[in-house]
């Protein structure tokens, strides 16, 4: 069994695999708290996996203390996954491979795996990324965006707009209070970038192009997309265990 780890900006995301199968899934907050706590929660009863991988797009402080946490309790080292030149039919497009984020690079492969040709990455995360896959399997760049929560953040920082009780719940084409305004303005500036950017990378590839929607707010931004859009939640660790099992 492995133990597959997604360390993103503020959360982990993790699955327990068995033969490529998810038998268990979790996820957890880990900014502002100690990730030791974090471990022992999510896996204190745990048995020992054998192995572990760890992809991870936070600094090193916390992959590091979880890797201490699984070396002390499990005996297991943990593998620190990195972005390759090419993997599982894809092939990266950086020009300096291991700089694309891995957080991308597994989407890639993950998106890779159920699209049956070109395909166009929307992971809607602490930041927006779109990644372009070609139909033979070559990346072929792409492009960020901050996330809702950075937009939000920025105003929020450099104005006196206070955002207290962030949600969606209550979000409307006009708002008729600032906050409600924040809301909607920041939600329309994905939705407008992810849908610009996708008709536009149809136009230059000239092909069918299948949009995959990942990340923690792709569910909130999905509804003011267009149809069409494959939402796959766990496409990342999907594409980590991919990797693990190649």
């Amino acid at each position: 069994m492995n133990l597959l780890l997604d360390i993103g900006n503020s959360s982990i995301k993790w699955a327990l695999y068995e033969r490529g199968v998810a038998c268990a899934r979790g996820r957890a907050t880990w900014i502002g708290r100690d990730p030791v706590l974090v471990a022992d929660e999510q896996w204190g009863g745990q048995t020992a996996p054998e192995r572990v991988l760890i992809a991870s797009v936070a600094g090193a402080e916390v992959a590091d203390a979880l890797c201490a946490w699984m070396d002390r309790s499990w005996k297991v080292k943990p593998e620190m996954v990195q972005s390759q030149a090419h993997a599982c039919g894809v092939t990266n497009g950086y020009v300096e491979p291991q700089r694309l984020g891995i957080d991308r690079w597994l989407a890639l492969i993950g998106a890779r795996n159920v699209v049956n040709g070109a395909a166009c990455v929307v992971d809607c995360g602490t930041a927006v990324t779109i990644d372009v896959l070609a139909q033979d399997g070559e990346h072929l760049g792409g492009l960020i965006l901050p996330g809702l929560g950075l937009m939000r953040d920025s105003l929020e920082q450099h104005t006196h707009i206070e955002l207290a009780g962030d949600g969606e719940s209550d979000i409307t084409l006009l708002a008729r209070d600032t906050v409600g305004g924040v809301r909607g303005g920041t939600l329309y500036a994905c939705v407008a970038f992810i849908d610009r950017a996708v008709t536009d990378i149809r136009a230059a590839l000239a092909c069918p192009v299948e949009p995959i929607i990942t990340g923690g707010d792709a569910a909130v931004i999905l509804p003011l997309l267009p149809s069409g859009y494959r939402h796959v939640p766990n496409l990342v660790l999907d594409g980590l265990a991919l990797l693990a099992e190649a």
